[in-house]
């Protein structure tokens, strides 16, 4: 039997009134109320959006979950994890800083902004999933001493991915600093010799210093041995200087994300749900400093308790008249579908689904 995924549309630019209607709508006619139990503790999973950017999910959003939820006597939270990078979101202290100046507080949202991870990323506990990569992976302690989550996932491209969306929003956003890291580290970047100009931002921006200027040839040149493979070199450079074998490594890192959010949502069945929203979608992911660049018109909100049906659902609804797609239009070298399958074989959910349209 197929995943019924609702599709609720609207835009960003109908206004808050509107968001909070879209959000009203999804608890009361998607069957959402049941996974939630006066008392839970609740996480609302969100992006805080890194400093410089403007394309995250305003934080209305999270009000509104956070509302529908108190309505039923849950007790609610919003959150998210420290990153791997250099970043005012790589510890909880400025983290929080950086979440309240984005409008994500408890005076703004009405319920505590927690980072789940703690205030290095160490609050970890470790789940046995006892899958082909990994037979445990480490999750945010909070995330997993939650008693029920929603998810709310912004679409966007991803780098290293070409989509980003619920799974990655699981898989990469509900892991430890240590989950990161084992996702991440399949991925390894080299200099581009020709291209570099030794202007030093890879090196700035390196979590690990594993960037350095080779005295010999006057250009960057990377440890492997210290490398975690987070991408933020190549995000940094201007001259296009930093490469990856997407072929191989793309396809790892899928595979990888959807076994960490198999290890959430094995421990949370009945007790997860989703809201995709397919809305200021821009080509990188809102870890990112960018401007509102928008690559496709806004489309509305996924609902369901299927990450993979959904993100199916993402991809097709995001197909334009050229046979591309949201992941495609990105990344166009990346496979998006790796994931995709990947999560359906090991159990993480179902491609095929029914959609359903909600006014």
């Amino acid at each position: 039997m197929n995943e019924i995924i609702y599709l609720i549309k609207f835009s960003l630019a109908d206004g808050e009134q509107k968001v909070a209607e879209i959000i009203k709508t999804a608890f009361l006619k998607c069957d959402l109320l049941k996974h939630f139990s006066p008392n839970d503790l609740t996480a609302i999973k969100v992006h805080f959006g890194e400093d410089g950017n403007s394309s995250f999910l305003p934080s209305i959003i999270a009000k509104e979950v956070a509302k529908q939820l108190l309505a039923i006597e849950t007790k609610p939270f919003v959150s998210d994890t420290n990153v791997l990078y250099k970043s005012r979101r790589d510890n909880g202290f400025d983290h929080l800083v950086l979440a309240g100046e984005h409008g994500f507080s408890l005076e703004s949202v009405g319920v505590p902004i927690v980072i789940a991870d703690g205030i290095i990323g160490k609050n970890e506990i470790e789940i046995k999933v006892e899958l082909p990569l990994n037979k445990t992976v480490f999750l945010a302690s909070d995330f997993v001493s939650s008693d029920s989550i929603v998810v709310v996932t912004h679409v966007t491209g991803h780098l290293l991915t070409g989509l980003g969306a619920t799974i990655k929003n699981l898989g990469m956003g509900m892991a430890s600093r240590k989950g990161k890291r084992r996702q991440h580290s399949v991925s390894k970047p080299h200099i581009k010799e020709a291209r570099c100009t030794a202007c030093g931002q890879c090196i700035k921006w390196c979590p690990k210093d594993a960037i350095f200027i080779n005295e010999k040839t006057g250009k960057a040149l990377i440890d492997d041995f210290k490398c975690i493979g987070c991408g933020e070199c190549l995000a940094v450079c201007r001259q296009n200087a930093v490469g990856f074998n997407w072929d191989s490594t793309s396809s790892d890192l899928q595979k990888q994300m959807a076994e960490h959010a198999y290890g959430i949502t094995s421990l949370k069945k009945g007790k997860i749900c989703y809201l995709t929203f397919l809305v200021n979608m821009t080509k990188d992911c809102d870890c990112l400093k960018q401007e509102k660049k928008f690559i496709l018109d806004d489309i509305g909100v996924l609902v369901g308790d299927d990450p993979v049906a959904i993100d199916q659902a993402v991809l097709d609804l995001t197909k334009q008249s050229d046979k591309k797609n949201m992941a495609t239009i990105a990344y166009p070298k990346h496979d998006p579908t790796i994931q995709l399958a990947y999560g359906e074989k090991i159990g993480l959910g179902k491609r095929a689904y029914t959609l359903v349209e909600i006014n």
